[in-house]
């Protein structure tokens, strides 16, 4: 990618590319020792890895490269003042993700999601803990409108934010989009690409 960058536009996009994978694999490298100590985090700790996990800020930025734009370190530096959309845009995702995979991500024995930190730290029951989870995305989806309506960032950026966040809660409102070969994604797949239109 960096080369066809460099051939195309005659810019360096390196850095930016290894910073990006260098952030996401320290996220997951968290998240695996939490997951071989068996360490349960709080809310918080979670959250501020998991938005970074999720890779909305690396796939932001691979987007914003591969867009064909004309690319300079200001254009690529907008996507750091553009740090907040970005953060809430991967709040959503990740947390729909979290409500759509927790139980079968739980009963292969996968790191706690944001519902298992609730209940081990905040002592609340599965269902309250959802609840919260709901109310968390809910919240984000204002300070991320809030975000857009400063009208100061690049529409491509802001378009690829919002549809980050809506894709997921698309993917993950009825259970796991991706993991499962079966259910309402499945259906939805079928009818858009295999099912055809009756003339």
């Amino acid at each position: 990618m960096v080369c066809g960058v460099i051939k195309d536009h005659g810019f360096n996009t390196l850095p930016y590319i290894k910073a990006e994978w260098a952030n996401l694999c320290r996220a997951y490298l968290v998240e695996a020792r939490w997951f071989y100590s068996g360490y349960i985090p709080t809310v918080d700790e979670y959250l501020e890895n998991a938005c970074i996990s999720v890779g909305g800020h690396a796939a932001m930025v691979h987007a914003y490269i591969l867009q064909g734009c004309t690319l300079t370190n200001d254009s690529l530096d907008c996507i750091k003042r553009s740090s907040d959309l970005i953060y809430w845009s991967s709040l959503i995702t990740r947390l729909s993700d979290d409500l759509g995979t927790e139980e079968a991500e739980s009963e292969r024995g996968d790191v706690a999601k944001s519902i298992r930190c609730y209940m081990v730290h905040e002592g609340v029951p599965e269902v309250e803990a959802k609840h919260r989870i709901k109310e968390k995305i809910s919240y984000s989806w204002k300070k991320l409108n809030k975000e857009i309506a400063k009208n100061s960032l690049p529409k491509s950026i802001v378009k690829m934010s919002l549809n980050m966040a809506r894709t997921a809660q698309c993917i993950f409102q009825h259970g796991d989009g991706i993991g499962t070969s079966t259910g309402v994604m499945k259906d939805r797949l079928s009818s858009l690409i295999v099912i055809p239109i009756p003339i």
